[in-house]
């Protein structure tokens, strides 16, 4: 069993709504990086002009590139079984099960370790956990940032970096338990989610695209009265979520859907952003 490093660039933040535009990969064994796998993906929407600054992937160019099921197909035949590497990997597994619900595939069941997290783990002090940050901090070659195959190159360094930290006798299976409680693709699931009478509400906002008045209680225990509109709903680790745009705070945002004192469709009708 190798070790594969991979990215995602996207149209966006949030699964579902947002679309994959260029997976990259390299698979490696100790220093030696032995196989690549990249390829741009037809998102079959327009790449929006604020997304197009950050990756420089624009609708041109992914005119003739693979749709987002037969890209996918290329790729979990590329990972088979070896373990994975990403850099905030709850964001790029994320939308890989996503696709992977939206066109019916085989869950793939890859332990996934993620580097943001090991790094927190085995470098303290650092300025901050950005995949440049550390890359420009530990001199990794990089042709430039936010492009899927030279992210993955630059995980790669990152985790030969971080594994000369830990003792020796640590196998790749061994941290992808040690910093995340091994985190697995199938921890996160789209599509039928079960959720309580009193929330069912918030499945039908998402399905039918109205918007919410909710009650929702933060972290410090505080509830505030919002409105919002739904747009995606997912469960990780059994705990649920949505991502919807606040009205309040004019921006998107993920809620925990147990954190919703109460729910009710809006009277009033609100611009989606």
């Amino acid at each position: 069993m190798q070790t594969i490093a991979f990215d995602l660039e996207t149209t966006g933040l949030y699964p579902i709504k947002d679309k994959i535009v260029e997976i990259g990969a390299v698979r490696f064994d100790n220093d030696k990086i032995t196989e690549e796998f990249q390829t741009l993906v037809n998102p079959g929407v327009p790449i929006p002009q604020e997304v197009i600054a950050i990756h420089g992937i624009t609708d041109q160019m992914v005119l003739n590139a693979p749709a987002e099921r037969d890209a996918l197909e290329l790729f979990l035949k590329f990972i088979g079984d070896d373990i994975m590497l990403a850099h905030s990997a709850s964001f790029d597994a994320g939308f890989i099960m996503a696709s992977v619900a939206l066109h019916k595939l085989k869950v793939p069941a890859n332990l996934l370790i993620d580097t943001c997290e090991l790094a927190r783990t085995v470098l303290p002090g650092m300025a901050n956990y950005k995949l440049p940050t550390l890359g420009k901090h530990f001199n990794l070659a990089q042709s430039g940032y936010h492009r899927a195959l030279a992210d993955a190159v630059a995980v790669a360094g990152l985790f030969r970096i971080c594994r000369a930290k830990l003792p020796d006798q640590m196998t790749p299976i061994d941290i992808a338990n040690y910093p995340n409680q091994g985190l697995k693709f199938r921890d996160f699931v789209f599509g039928e989610i079960e959720l309580p009478p009193d929330k069912i509400v918030v499945r039908q906002a998402v399905e039918q695209g109205f918007d919410l008045e909710i009650e929702y209680r933060n972290s410090s225990g505080e509830v505030s009265q919002r409105v919002i509109s739904p747009f995606n709903m997912y469960s990780f680790r059994g705990r649920c979520y949505i991502a919807a745009y606040c009205h309040n705070a004019s921006e998107e945002r993920q809620f925990r859907v147990d954190r919703i004192v109460s729910a009710q469709k809006t009277k009033n009708v609100h611009n989606r952003l």
